[in-house]
């Protein structure tokens, strides 16, 4: 049973890996530059209502407001005050 549950997990990493599974964490870093484990996805009104293609994120002090389209192949991400990201 063991040996199952980590080849379901191997499996799943090798499709994410190469399928193209991509993080809010991973789509941000991409778009702003900064490091993904520099990266906090911040809780908003975005996250509550949960969707999966806007969302605020933190990186070095800095807010950010990024938007991605549905298939997550385009991000974009810019600076954004608090009254964006609440």
């Amino acid at each position: 049973m063991k040996l199952r549950l980590l080849d379901l997990a191997v499996l799943v990493a090798i499709v994410c890996l190469f399928g193209g599974c991509k993080t809010q964490s991973m789509m941000t870093a991409g778009a702003t530059g900064c490091r993904t484990v520099s990266i906090d996805i911040v809780k908003s009104r975005y996250s509550r209502e949960g969707s999966t293609t806007v969302w605020c994120a933190k990186c070095k002090n800095k807010l950010y407001h990024c938007v991605s389209n549905p298939e997550h192949s385009r991000v974009e991400c810019k600076e954004a005050g608090l009254d964006v990201c609440e």
